[in-house]
């Protein structure tokens, strides 16, 4: 491999890594589309469990309420915290 053919696989890691789909960075970098769908695959690993988790809420996957500690305090006493 010599330092185009780098040269060219590192522009392909780092657009990959940028979220650019995998067909402009076959046309920017000049290589074939199997070798970036490997490289977007080292790049960012898919995961299948993190797929199908990754749109479901708390009601979704049955955990119950979710406490948030950003929200403002109901008690007059507590407000002053928050300010």
């Amino acid at each position: 491999m010599n330092n185009t053919t780098k040269g060219q696989y590192e522009l392909a890691r780092k657009m990959l890594k940028g979220k650019i789909d995998v067909d402009e960075v076959v046309l920017m970098s000049g290589l074939s589309k199997e070798i970036v769908e490997q490289l977007k695959e080292e790049v960012n690993p898919s995961n299948t469990e993190v797929e199908l988790l990754k749109n479901l809420d708390n009601i979704d996957l049955n955990i119950g309420d979710i406490l948030f500690d950003n929200l403002p305090a109901e008690d007059e006493e507590l407000e002053g915290f928050h300010e």
